[in-house]
C-alpha cells in the first residue's frame, strides 16, 4: 500500500480514473459549450427580435404623427368650409347697393348671417354664454368693471360687455363682465 502511495502513477486503477476524470472533464467542456452556444443564439435571437419591435414602434410612432396631423387638417378643413357660407353671405351683403336698400332689409340680411355663423359654431361644440346674474368666476369671467350695488350679494355679475364662449368644458374666452361690490 506504501508502493501506491509513493508511486501513484504506476497503479493501473488510477489510469482509469484520469482517463474518466478527462473524459468527464471533456464532456463537461462540451457540455458548457453548448450552453453557451445556445445562450449565444438565443441572445441573438432576442436582439434581432427587439430590433424589428423597435422598428415597428418606430413606424407605428410615424404612422401615427401622420395620421393625427391629416385628422388635424380634415377638421381643420370641415370647420373652414362651413365657414365658406358665412362667407358667402358677407360678399352677398357687401355686393348689395345702398342706394336700393333700406335698414331693415340690410339688418335681416345680418341677422341670417349671425344665425348661420352660430350654427356652424355649434356644429363644432361651440357655445356662448352671458353670465349676468351668476356669481364671479375667475376660470370663466374676466372683471373689467365694479358697480357698488346693494340689491345684489358682492361677486355678482350685474353686467356683461361681451359674451364668453366655451367647446365642450374648455373655456375659450371669458366673459367680460362687470361685478358687484358692498362699497
Amino acid at each position: 500500500m506504501t508502493n501506491k502511495q509513493q508511486h501513484p502513477e504506476s497503479d493501473p486503477m488510477d489510469d482509469s480514473s484520469a482517463e474518466n476524470s478527462q473524459q468527464e472533464s471533456e464532456s463537461m467542456d462540451d457540455l458548457q459549450s453548448e450552453a453557451l452556444t445556445a445562450a449565444i443564439s438565443e441572445a441573438n435571437d432576442l436582439r434581432e427580435r427587439l430590433l424589428r419591435w423597435q422598428a415597428d414602434f418606430d413606424n407605428l410612432r410615424r404612422r401615427s404623427s401622420g395620421e393625427i396631423l391629416e385628422a388635424r387638417r380634415n377638421a381643420e378643413g370641415a370647420f373652414a368650409k362651413d365657414l365658406l357660407d358665412v362667407l358667402d353671405h358677407f360678399e352677398t351683403a357687401l355686393a348689395v347697393d345702398p342706394a336700393k336698400t333700406d335698414a331693415a332689409t340690410l339688418l335681416q340680411g345680418v341677422k341670417i348671417t349671425y344665425d348661420e355663423l352660430k350654427k356652424v359654431l355649434q356644429r363644432r361644440g361651440i357655445e356662448g354664454f352671458d353670465p349676468t346674474g351668476q356669481s364671479f368666476d375667475p376660470n370663466r369671467h374676466e372683471a373689467i368693471a365694479r358697480e357698488v350695488n346693494a340689491a345684489v350679494e358682492p361677486m355678482t355679475i350685474v353686467q356683461s360687455f361681451q359674451r364668453g364662449y366655451m367647446m365642450g368644458d374648455k373655456i375659450l374666452r371669458p366673459a367680460k363682465v362687470k361685478v358687484s361690490t358692498k362699497e
